[in-house]
């Protein structure tokens, strides 16, 4: 049942937007606790901050061109340019004054034509520089540099990361087995995985520790707590946070530095094809790299198989 108009007409005249956008994400499809609701919601607040900073009005809007692109500017200007965060925003919002016309509480709504930002494909594709990453390890303890380099090193996801086992590894600590390929892991990430190892319990005499390689309790990490960590990680270095993927693409950028071809990227990060490590290859200082590849080089190139995993 759609919420009721006139309760949703007394919140906003209270200026309860909270509340009001609580009410209007009962409209969006999926359970409440969806992925697609609480993106939709979280765009929603994005834009209630905004409102309330440029004291602005949710209803009462004057000039509906002028107000959207003012919106759009500052989306701009908070998400540094970066296009699909921007267009995101401006999907949610338009799908807010969508939702607020179908309810007949607005006649117009300010964003049906308002234009969002480009998306150049290598733009898509945010990336730890080596920099960077080299400032989150003279942070990082002995779990986050195991975890930093497991990205930006040996090119793993997020999930991949989050189900690894200590039988994941090879007793040298110089290979991971994952998702139907073999990494090979760089000096720094070895001697990374060892002092986590040691922390968490290995003894020559015991040998090594068992199960997850990273948990909460007795549980793999979530996602969200997988991503928590790198957040508090970023605070501490200074370092601008960015999604997991951002530490796989600095290992791709690493491995294409290191003059490896388009194939081997490929098969290192266990990506379904080589269109994926073009984007990457524009933000390389190898532009001019085809779209021919070679084959092993035998110096023990990470990434054996092929594999869809993402």
């Amino acid at each position: 049942m759609p919420p009721s108009p006139s309760t949703l007409r007394r919140l906003l005249e209270r200026d309860d937007l909270d509340a009001a956008l609580d009410l209007l994400a009962t409209t969006l499809p999926g359970p409440p606790t969806g992925a697609t609701r609480k993106n939709v919601l979280s765009g929603w607040r994005v834009f209630v901050r905004w409102l309330r900073t440029e004291d602005r009005s949710l209803l009462n809007v004057h000039d509906p061109g002028a107000f959207a692109q003012a919106y759009a500017d500052w989306l701009a200007a908070e998400y540094q340019e970066v296009a699909a965060t921007v267009n995101n925003r401006l999907v949610q919002v338009r799908r807010l004054y969508r939702v607020l016309g179908e309810l007949g509480l607005v006649e117009v709504n300010p964003f049906e034509k308002v234009q969002g930002r480009p998306n150049i494909a290598h733009e898509r594709r945010p990336v730890y520089s080596a920099e960077e990453v080299a400032r989150l390890l003279e942070h990082a303890s002995a779990e986050e540099r195991a975890l930093v380099l497991l990205g930006a090193h040996g090119g793993l996801s997020g999930p991949e990361v989050r189900q690894l086992t200590f039988g994941s590894l090879s007793g040298d600590r110089a290979q991971v087995q994952v998702s139907q390929r073999t990494v090979t892991c760089t000096p720094e990430l070895t001697a990374a995985l060892d002092a986590w190892a040691r922390l968490r319990g290995e003894t020559p005499l015991y040998g090594g520790p068992q199960g997850l390689l990273f948990r909460h309790g007795e549980a793999p990490l979530t996602d969200y707590e997988l991503r928590a960590k790198v957040f508090r990680l970023c605070q501490r270095a200074g370092v601008p946070y960015k999604a997991w993927h951002a530490l796989r693409h600095a290992a791709g950028l690493k491995l294409l530095a290191e003059q490896a071809t388009q194939r081997e990227v490929t098969q290192a990060l266990g990506l379904g094809g080589r269109t994926a490590v073009r984007p990457l290859i524009r933000l390389s200082d190898r532009p001019d790299l085809t779209a021919r590849s070679g084959g092993p080089r035998g110096r023990g190139r990470r990434g054996q198989k092929k594999s869809d995993s993402h």
